[in-house]
């Protein structure tokens, strides 16, 4: 796997993981502006986890049935959408929309990354490829408070539409660097449906 792919892919993760830390100190001032509360900041929180957690297994049955790029693609420029509808939002449950957006485009993204590592890399590549994803999401959970900090001392909305434009910035890199990995590593597009009792 050589090494424009990995960019990309590295790229891709950190911004995932930096657009879901940027808004965390953020929120609290955000909801308060809106009216809203402690139990909708946890409705938000849940939302997005749960979204994850129930799409991850369809996004990776998808990428195995039309390829990982397309899948990265469709996740990380939904994701700049939701980060840019957040930054928009003038009621809760425009925010609560587009927090559950972002957790079932994040999930595509992230789910499909790995599953290129898997396709891509030799076995003795593999597990360092790997490696470099989890400590690419490691770097934007950490850089997410900081920057979203500093950049809400000049607007609340601003981290929302920043995270929007470094994850379409992104999406160009995946579309441009990325070559599709199921047709290289010889494996079939066509796989078996996706079954939700495999939850």
């Amino acid at each position: 796997m050589n090494k424009k792919p990995i960019f990309a892919l590295n790229l891709a993760t950190l911004v995932i993981a930096l657009g879901y830390s940027l808004i965390l100190p953020v929120m609290p001032f955000y909801m308060e502006n809106l009216g809203a509360g402690g139990r909708e900041l946890g409705w938000l929180t849940a939302v997005y986890a749960l979204a994850q957690t129930v799409c991850a297994p369809f996004w990776g049955a998808l990428s195995d049935r039309i390829g990982r790029k397309p899948i990265i693609s469709i996740g990380i420029i939904g994701y700049s959408i939701s980060l840019f509808l957040f930054g928009l939002a003038s009621s809760f449950w425009t925010l609560f929309i587009a927090r559950s957006l972002s957790g079932i485009l994040s999930s595509a993204t992230s789910v499909a990354s790995l599953a290129y590592v898997g396709d891509s890399s030799s076995e003795e590549e593999r597990s360092k490829n790997m490696s470099q994803l989890g400590a690419s999401m490691s770097v934007g959970v950490m850089m997410g408070p900081l920057l979203g900090g500093i950049l809400a001392g000049y607007s609340l909305a601003l981290p929302f539409f920043t995270g929007a434009g470094i994850s379409f910035i992104a999406f160009l890199l995946i579309l441009t660097l990325l070559p599709e990995s199921i047709e290289r590593s010889g494996q079939t597009k066509k796989r078996k449906s996706f079954d939700f009792s495999d939850l």
